[in-house]
């Protein structure tokens, strides 16, 4: 899957009507009104991860993260 983590709601917007798969990780309470939400669901957190790696100079490397941090 490619598609967008978010806790910025104008990003969202903007991903959505672009056709980007884009998950709005953020408490009901702070989702604006005229926001379509399709399915709401529990964030919950996968016991194992697989990151993928390239090769750089004949050295394997993983992906950089570009953000990380709690949600809410």
């Amino acid at each position: 899957w490619m598609g967008c983590f978010t806790n910025n709601t104008q990003i969202c917007e903007v991903l959505y009507f672009i056709g980007v798969p884009v998950w709005l990780v953020h408490r009901e309470e702070f989702i604006p009104p005229t926001m379509n939400v399709v399915q709401p669901v529990c964030l919950t957190y996968p016991n194992c991860i697989v990151e993928a790696m390239y090769m750089e100079n004949g050295v394997t490397r993983p992906f950089l993260a570009i953000y990380c941090s709690p949600s809410g």
